[in-house]
């Protein structure tokens, strides 16, 4: 190595030592002006990079460092390592693994492989990870732990508690293994088993904001409100999630607000939002000025709620106010019970421009296809119904709620016009999709819903809407449509259980799984009663 770059390398290994970070990434920088490709050079501004918390472009230097460098299994953990926490998995599996060729039993590496292709839904490959890691390393509590997460994505159900035990047998004061073990049993309905879960984690911490924000989510799915919303209001301290704005000007519903300015504001989906938007009426009524921010997409909708001062979209700049309120906190600072749930419907409404763009949608329309028969022509129209099968990929609940549009295809032979009001086709249901445009069982009018609007004002010309758990079917309760909504065996705490119906919306219809996972009785229960809501 060229002597004054060795002595340069050396300098900035000082200078990062000390701390002075800025100083060493100008002389590395140096000696890339003179060597492009000098692989310590570029792995020590990695090193900088990732001290800075720059992950993504610590990831670009090591790994063209590993390009350019003879590297050890250490500095390629060390990559491996940086791009998983770029969320580079796929980079960071392929290092893990290289890795491993040189070092079979590195515990890290192991561990690490099998959380990066977790993230990729590669569960098979990570589980055979996680099986030679607690094969040679049984006493590894947080491998047991991280096992039963990735068992639980799997459905296999009895060995994800088994392995959250299993870590609790070997760290007893494993809070978050008590919550996950917790969670399981919740999604299993062994409720009173759960809550005693949760208490065990926080006998451990009582601060163990996970522990409060499912216990307050299993109260709320059991109608136990008072609780519920009380704990909810941990979930600003889990990790997840942030409102951003001074705590000490939180309403909390203790305060004063006639003649204020109440600045509401969104937060976690649009279904959200479109469902709580429904208590700020209470606080114009308490004699605040409303201020509500909205997402964008929901601006156009939202604009010019009743009763609420002005409505912002987010990327507005926020207006100067007394108090602030998240939109899910308000049922907490109402003091929101089972009883005031209900709104007057339509609480929402779509304009008379977005209706009127759907006006000759169905007009070729008599059935389930443009050959319509001479009978079926003569008829009284067929019921026209929207449909959506799936929601937000990224939905920390989406394997659960979604359905796979094969799953459905049986709905389509009913006679009734099917508009399709999914946005964003998966790749796995495109199969399925396509023939069902084809024939004419499906309208397809993907691109012509930009916004809710568009959307509310398709749904202003339907009969029916028929929904997974997602926005599309608040908006459907919230403009008044009877909306049928297809739940998972452990819905989402808003649906409650053991009923039909919602006091949310007067114009829901809940159709439950019986079994974990299995929709088979939803469709069937959904195909018998579009037969007979229509009189077939």
């Amino acid at each position: 190595m060229n002597q004054d770059i060795a002595s340069t390398l050396a300098t900035a290994q000082q200078k990062f030592s000390a701390g002075h970070l800025a100083e060493a990434a100008d002389l590395l920088h140096g000696i890339l002006l003179q060597q492009p490709d000098h692989g310590e050079a570029l792995e020590g501004l990695g090193y900088i990079c990732a001290k800075r918390g720059d992950h993504q472009r610590a990831a670009d230097y090591v790994t063209r460092a590993l390009q350019s460098m003879d590297a050890s299994p250490e500095q390629i953990y060390f990559a491996a390592h940086v791009c998983q926490l770029a969320g580079r998995h796929a980079e960071a599996a392929a290092l893990y693994e290289r890795c491993l060729e040189r070092m079979p039993d590195h515990v890290p590496s192991l561990h690490e492989a099998a959380l990066s292709l977790t993230k990729l839904g590669e569960h098979e490959r990570a589980l055979r990870y996680f099986e030679r890691l607690t094969t040679r390393h049984p006493q590894l509590a947080e491998v047991h732990y991280n096992k039963g997460s990735l068992l639980g994505a799997m459905g296999r159900y009895e060995e994800e508690l088994a392995a959250y035990r299993k870590a609790i047998a070997l760290k007893p004061n494993f809070g978050e293994a008590y919550v996950n073990v917790g969670v399981a049993l919740r999604d299993l309905h062994r409720f009173d088993d759960a809550l005693l879960q949760f208490k065990k984690a926080l006998s451990i911490d009582p601060n163990d904001a996970g522990a409060r924000t499912n216990r307050a989510q299993t109260n709320l799915l059991l109608g136990e409100f008072e609780h519920g919303w009380r704990e909810y209001e941990w979930r600003w301290r889990d990790g997840t999630a942030s409102h951003g704005f001074d705590p000490a000007t939180l309403w909390t519903g203790a305060q004063a607000i006639t003649g204020k300015t109440v600045f509401v504001h969104h937060e976690q989906g649009f279904g959200d939002t479109l469902q709580f938007v429904r208590f700020t009426d209470r606080l114009t009524a308490a004699g605040a000025r409303v201020v509500l921010r909205v997402q964008d997409a929901l601006l156009p909708l939202l604009r010019g709620y009743p009763g609420v001062a002005e409505v912002i979209g987010e990327s507005a700049p926020v207006p100067p106010f007394d108090y602030h309120c998240p939109t899910l906190s308000l049922a907490f600072a109402l003091k929101v019970r089972a009883a005031d749930l209900g709104a007057a419907v339509p609480y929402l409404s779509a304009d008379a421009a977005s209706i009127a763009q759907w006006n000759t949608l169905f007009d070729s329309q008599h059935g389930n296809d443009s050959g319509a028969s001479r009978e079926d022509s003569g008829r009284a129209r067929w019921p026209r119904v929207g449909i959506v099968w799936s929601g937000n990929p990224g939905h920390v609940n989406d394997r659960n709620r979604s359905i796979p549009l094969a799953q459905l295809v049986t709905l389509f032979d009913a006679k009734a016009s099917f508009v399709s009001l999914q946005k964003g086709l998966r790749d796995a249901d495109r199969a399925s999709f396509t023939p069902l445009v084809q024939r004419g069982a499906l309208q397809d009018v993907a691109d012509r819903l930009d916004t809710f609007a568009q959307t509310a004002g398709l749904i202003a010309q339907l009969d029916l809407v028929i929904s997974v758990d997602t926005a599309v079917a608040h908006l459907a309760g919230a403009l008044g449509k009877p909306v049928w909504i297809a739940l998972p065996f452990t819905p989402d705490w808003r649906w409650q259980l053991k009923r039909s119906d919602s006091p949310w919306y007067p114009g829901v219809r809940l159709f439950r799984q019986r079994m974990r996972g299995d929709w088979s009785h939803v469709v069937t229960e959904i195909r018998g009663a579009l037969d007979a809501w229509r009189g077939a």
